[in-house]
């Protein structure tokens, strides 16, 4: 695409959800405002932040481009999202996270694909910026490789696409039939259970390799490990309300985790070694996802996190998968308990 004229587009606001976003939430409105395709409006939702967002928000109050809501209490992100969206005049509605930002011409890559009708959906990728921490830049490897994640974030065979909340363009008029996001999924998973609602109304879903947004990973092992443990909680909580979604890679890691639980009680309760043998193929596989990552970032440091990280994906979403059903076992409620519509 021409970097000084992009063709003709339709209309679009931007949503941004933030809570506790003051380090980033500067530079991705920045980002957003910077456009090769102006978007209509910017929606920043302050979701009840107890940090500085506030402060740094106040800095864009008197910016006609920029709509701030700030929020006294936290909400959750699908009430959020709902809530930005709600001001929206535009063809399309965008979404993305406060902590990133995207590329010049991730509007103008991301709308194109709406100038067929029949397209309801668009999303991009979302890639570590290159000057993170080694951790956050093994996080983002082993989230699209084929040992750490199967590539789902991606499109591929393995199960339908579905871009993330973070790089996101729905029609209004698609968004607003579906009654926007599920509130009760307020833990992870809402923009996946929209999709599926999308997907059932016949709507085309469209991969954007080309529209980028630069997205900070976790930083920690372990708020990396929860943020997989909600995601696969939430799974469980995504098929009750759309049991169509179902596909099985999402829940290979479960099953991976069961094998390895199964295969080490072997072990300690006969001592064979070849109870050990599941254990030691799949040590050698996240030694492969290491080599790899090696021989793709050139970095020691990097490939020496990917074991872990990868690792981390999935007995985090296993274990979290496994949560979930046990909670649905119990008749728990979908997400916290605490969504403001009920379940749809």
């Amino acid at each position: 695409m021409s970097q000084d004229s992009p063709p003709n587009l339709p209309s679009v606001t931007v949503v941004v959800s933030a809570r506790n976003e003051a380090q980033t939430i500067r530079s991705c409105i920045a980002a957003l405002l910077a456009q090769l395709h102006v978007p209509e409006l910017i929606v920043v939702v302050n979701d009840g932040s107890t940090d500085g967002t506030a402060q740094v928000l106040e800095r864009f109050a008197n910016d006609p481009r920029v709509m701030v809501i700030n929020l006294e209490r936290n909400v959750g992100v699908p009430s959020a999202r709902n809530i930005g969206a709600a001001q929206s005049r535009s063809d399309i509605i965008a979404f993305t996270d406060a902590d990133g930002y995207a590329t010049p011409e991730w509007l103008a890559e991301l709308l194109l694909p709406f100038a067929e009708e029949t397209v309801a959906c668009a999303g991009g990728p979302d890639r570590a910026p290159t000057g993170d921490r080694p951790f956050a830049l093994a996080v983002d490897y082993s989230l699209s490789s084929l040992i750490g994640s199967g590539r789902l974030r991606l499109k591929n065979r393995f199960a339908p696409y579905s871009p993330a909340g973070c790089n996101l363009a729905i029609r209004r008029e698609v968004f607003e039939a579906c009654d926007g996001f599920n509130e009760c999924l307020d833990q992870r998973g809402e923009e996946k259970e929209l999709l599926q609602r999308i997907r059932r109304a016949g709507g085309r879903i469209v991969y954007c390799p080309e529209a980028l947004v630069w997205h900070h990973r976790r930083v920690s092992p372990r708020r990396f490990w929860r943020q997989n443990f909600l995601s696969g909680k939430a799974r469980v909580d995504i098929l009750r309300l759309a049991p169509d979604a179902f596909s099985w890679p999402h829940v290979a890691p479960s099953l991976m985790v069961a094998l390895l639980l199964a295969a080490l009680a072997c072990y300690l309760a006969s001592g064979l070694l070849l109870c050990l043998v599941p254990i030691g193929a799949y040590l050698l596989a996240l030694l492969w996802d290491a080599v790899q990552a090696l021989r793709a970032k050139r970095s020691w440091r990097i490939a020496a996190w990917v074991a872990l990280t990868s690792g981390l994906i999935h007995w985090g979403y296993g274990i979290g998968l496994m949560h979930g059903c046990l909670r649905l076992a119990l008749g728990k409620p979908v997400g916290s308990g605490r969504c403001a519509r009920g379940v749809v």
